[in-house]
């Protein structure tokens, strides 16, 4: 498994990775037709965007074959919270690379890159009925900030705010 800066070109690869991992991650926790409307084109169009602005550092995880399996990505906090000036905005990894190490990998490469650019502090969001992804950052030292209640679609969902206040632990 190798690790790598995203280029534009995988704009298409990512997204499918994201949608592939939401289905997979948030079946029966968020309503179906909200998972049906997160479409590879749609994702592949917001990434092209994303990766053409350079407004983050994001990274991505490739099998063997070279085949993108995972990506992460990360800057400057999007919303103000208290003492955090970073936040990871997603990490996705295909189910059948989960349990090897990958998701850790990725976040240790954005955390570098965020310190690189000087931030200190990251923070992220995490459904809170996601319990595996809840306990994957706790093992990795992230502490819960707050808990909020958000609402995607006309559906009310609990999430978890989690953080590192020192970016040289992650």
């Amino acid at each position: 498994m190798t690790v790598r800066q995203a280029l534009p070109e995988d704009a298409e690869a990512i997204a499918a990775v994201q949608v592939r991992t939401w289905h997979a991650a948030y079946a029966g926790l968020l309503p179906q037709e909200h998972l049906d409307r997160r479409t590879v084109a749609l994702r592949t169009a917001q990434w092209n965007d994303r990766l053409g602005a350079g407004d983050e550092d994001v990274f991505v995880a490739c099998d063997a074959h070279g085949k993108v399996c995972a990506f992460a990505s990360g800057g400057a906090s999007s919303e103000p919270v208290d003492g955090f000036d970073a936040e990871i905005g997603t990490l996705y990894v295909l189910p059948e690379a989960q349990g090897q190490g990958v998701g850790e990998r990725l976040l240790r490469a954005v955390g570098a890159a965020l310190r690189a650019k000087g931030l200190k502090a990251a923070w992220l969001r995490v459904l809170s009925d996601n319990a595996p992804a809840r306990r994957f950052y706790e093992k990795l030292g992230a502490q819960v900030i707050c808990e909020t209640t958000e609402e995607i679609d006309g559906f009310p969902y609990r999430e978890h705010f989690y953080g590192w206040r020192d970016l040289s632990k992650l």
